[in-house]
């Protein structure tokens, strides 16, 4: 893959936070008003590159934000690594918390927040721009441990982390069990209407066990979901988490339950990695 490929653009970072027409002419507007002052010339082309830059006006070049993923690690002496990845929103402290607690149990974890490795805005669509390869060869870093790999990403992470699967060997993809917490892989979805979901290429071998909060908007989608991933050759099964609403464990005002189960978010994982019944191939 061509290095550029790889970058996250500076463009697109941009038009995460503001609308395109917005950046255009945020850019033109300051190139107009560094021109009025007396500045060096090198200093006045330069701040016009990074300006066209983020306008979107320069070509296919981007900026990358970042070398490696920036994850948090949690050894464990196990056999067992897990692959977190947060939502857009970051680590929710119940997360850490149930990160900790697995370790401890011996399930070794690495935790990453996309939006923070890349320095991209709180927003689900951040997700969509986070470099394939670079998801992908964290999972061959993984795998290269030589524990039982499984991966679980909440929302729209699901996204990059099914794109980073795609970019794997079919062997790869078969050695790694993947747990999606209510996912959202939808190129567009409106009330009422049945969504367009995202096709990520082959996902042959990839064993999905999609987590489902009974009490979420999207579960009736699920069965459009289950059959959206089957029909890119994967293998997927569900489980309904009763009682519970997305997002249970940060909610702002969670019931007695999602509180509770919040602070057990560990034992709720380690449970479905268990009953689940995936090893490697």
């Amino acid at each position: 893959m061509p290095q550029a490929d790889r970058l996250v653009k500076t463009s697109d970072c941009f038009q995460l936070w503001f609308g395109q027409d917005e950046v255009r002419f945020f850019a033109l507007v300051t190139m107009f008003i560094t021109g009025l002052f007396l500045v060096r010339r090198q200093m006045r082309i330069g701040l016009l590159a990074i300006l066209l830059l983020m306008a979107g006006v320069t070509g296919p070049l981007g900026i990358a934000a970042a070398a490696l993923l920036d994850d948090q690690r949690y050894p464990a002496s196990g056999d067992r690594l897990l692959l977190w990845v947060s939502y857009e929103r970051g680590r929710a402290a119940a997360e850490i918390s149930a990160a900790e607690a697995l370790a401890e149990a011996g399930v070794e974890v690495w935790s990453l927040d996309p939006t923070s490795s890349y320095f991209l805005p709180q927003l689900g669509r951040s997700m969509d721009v986070v470099p394939q390869e670079d998801v992908a060869d964290w999972m061959r870093t993984a795998l290269a441990s030589g524990k039982q790999v499984t991966i679980y990403a909440v929302a729209r992470a699901a996204v990059p982390v099914l794109r980073g699967l795609a970019a794997l060997e079919p062997a790869q993809r078969a050695a790694i069990c993947v747990m999606l917490m209510y996912p959202n892989i939808y190129r567009e979805a409106e009330p009422l209407a049945e969504p367009d979901y995202l096709d990520f290429g082959s996902l042959e071998g990839v064993r999905i066990r999609i987590l489902q909060p009974r009490r979420s908007a999207a579960t009736p989608w699920l069965p459009g979901r289950l059959e959206a991933l089957q029909k890119l050759g994967a293998t997927v099964s569900a489980v309904i988490l009763e009682n519970l609403r997305e997002n249970f464990w940060a909610r702002e005002a969670p019931t007695e339950f999602e509180m509770s189960e919040g602070r057990r978010l560990d034992a709720v994982l380690l449970r479905e990695m268990e009953s689940w019944g995936c090893h490697q191939e």
